[in-house]
């Protein structure tokens, strides 16, 4: 059973040393760090898994290495985890209770979301953390630069987040978010069965860079 979940970014800048001297979201990744700690301290499940979009879906040892050379060298390491999931990872609380990480493939299908999602509410208490943005089409400067609907499609899932939607979550249409280059959409529609009943919380958002950044909490 999922007791909570938190939606944190999957921006590659909030792994540590990625954004350079500079470092433009600091104040969020502590943010998102602290949200996570003091939902995996206020639940108390003795499990806290971590789920990001990745090559596969598969489970990762917690020890696996980091990938964040991509950004640097251009070289991975064997075995590296996928970013989203490295980010998820990088706010895990120590004593949060034990770490499980998970990717799911960026694109599975609504129903391979959903079976996924139903095996996690299925199991064993434990907080969710899912790693995941809104669209990065939102200015003529964002990476996927500016592409029509995008402004309201961040409103409708700001407004998904904030109330639980569920049913919202689970119709996001592959085509629709690729076009937007959302990251992270297989992410959220496993969270959305994985924890149907929750109360929904709207933490923080933010769109630097013309990426629409969410911070959530269901409980």
């Amino acid at each position: 059973m999922i007791r909570a979940a938190v939606v944190v970014p999957a921006a590659p800048a909030l792994l540590p040393g990625i954004g350079g001297a500079a470092d433009p979201l600091a104040d969020l990744r502590a943010r998102a760090a602290a949200l996570v700690a003091d939902t995996a301290m206020t639940k108390g499940a003795d499990r806290l898994v971590v789920l990001g979009s990745g090559p596969s879906t598969r489970t990762w040892p917690v020890d696996a290495p980091s990938g964040a050379t991509r950004f640097t060298t251009g070289r991975v390491p064997e075995g590296a985890l996928p970013t989203d999931v490295e980010i998820g990872r990088s706010f895990a609380p120590s004593g949060g209770g034990e770490l499980h990480l998970l990717s799911v493939a960026a694109d599975a299908g609504p129903q391979e979301c959903a079976d996924l999602g139903a095996d996690l509410a299925a199991g064993p208490d434990a907080v969710l953390v899912v790693v995941a943005d809104g669209p990065a089409t939102l200015t003529d400067k964002a990476p996927g630069h500016l592409q029509p609907g995008a402004a309201p499609f961040a409103r409708a899932l700001a407004e998904a987040l904030t109330a639980a939607d569920v049913a919202t979550l689970a119709a996001l249409d592959p085509a629709t978010c690729d076009r937007l280059w959302m990251r992270g959409r297989a992410a959220l529609q496993v969270l959305a069965a994985a924890a149907p009943g929750l109360a929904g919380e709207l933490v923080g958002e933010e769109t630097p860079f013309g990426v629409q950044y969410l911070l959530a909490r269901w409980s």
